[in-house]
């Protein structure tokens, strides 16, 4: 029994030994962890700071340190578009999400980032294309982005029915979605329908209280429907949220010919 007992134990002890050298020699050859501040996901995040903090040029320069380490990774390429279209770089901002779509031609975002590209350079039938396509692929998680960037497109071309169509099915897919609320309402004021126009400018208020501009809107609906209570409450949101503004010069010279 002692022979037995003396045998396990030699036997455990030069095991350790064993697992001693491996674990000796696995952490010799153990990857250096590279600096979270290299890393493309860490400069992503700085880019988008360093641009809202007005340093463009810091950004997009992140922005390319990034991809020269990853230049295969699409949302690289979808945040360095981005980028470049808020500071006006148009062509920078249509070759990146080109790239995004060469990488990857199942990239979604990229064709209805495209759109807006061409939207802002005036190429309308491309801005289409590109929407509709980004509209094919029905398992794209927010579609209702897509409708509001046709209906908008659609509203800059005065082709107003499109217009509402594209918006309804917006808050359709996402009754929550002010911003389209909003677009809706313009689009049906500008098509004469001002009844449903002011009840979509009150939907649509949760996502605009501090906005001269909405409740200007909102107002100039309701004075253009006779409804003088409503429409002097809203005016005078106006002077109190955004005094000195546009949108106040307007609402108190709407006011003025209400006292007329």
């Amino acid at each position: 029994m002692h022979a037995i007992g003396s045998r396990q134990d030699g036997w455990l002890r030069g095991l350790t030994a064993v697992a001693l050298i491996l674990l000796a020699g696995c952490g010799g050859k153990a990857p250096k962890k590279e600096p979270v501040e290299t890393s493309p996901m860490y400069k992503m995040r700085m880019a988008e700071s360093l641009m809202n903090a007005g340093r463009v040029g810091e950004s997009l320069a992140t922005m390319q340190e990034a991809i020269e380490v990853e230049p295969n990774n699409t949302a690289l390429r979808l945040q360095y578009g981005q980028l470049c279209f808020r500071s006006g770089r148009y062509h920078e901002a249509e070759e990146s999400f080109l790239k995004a779509l060469e990488i990857d031609p199942y990239q979604t975002d990229a064709h209805n980032f495209l759109g807006t590209v061409y939207q802002e350079l005036g190429r309308t039938s491309d801005a289409e294309r590109e929407y509709l396509t980004a509209l094919q692929d029905l398992a794209y998680p927010t579609p209702e982005m897509v409708y509001l960037n046709l209906g908008l497109l659609y509203g800059d071309l005065g082709r107003d029915d499109d217009a509402i169509e594209a918006l309804r099915k917006a808050v359709g897919i996402s009754p929550k979605y002010y911003k389209a609320h909003f677009h809706l309402a313009a689009a049906l004021e500008r098509a004469g329908q001002i009844d449903e126009a002011a009840r979509e400018y009150e939907v649509a208020e949760p996502g605009f209280t501090a906005s001269g501009e909405y409740f200007y809107r909102k107002g100039f609906a309701y004075f253009r429907l006779g409804q003088e209570r409503e429409a002097r409450e809203a005016f005078d949101r106006v002077m109190e949220i955004a005094p000195g503004s546009e949108s106040a010069a307007q609402a108190g010279e709407v006011l003025r010919m209400m006292e007329e």
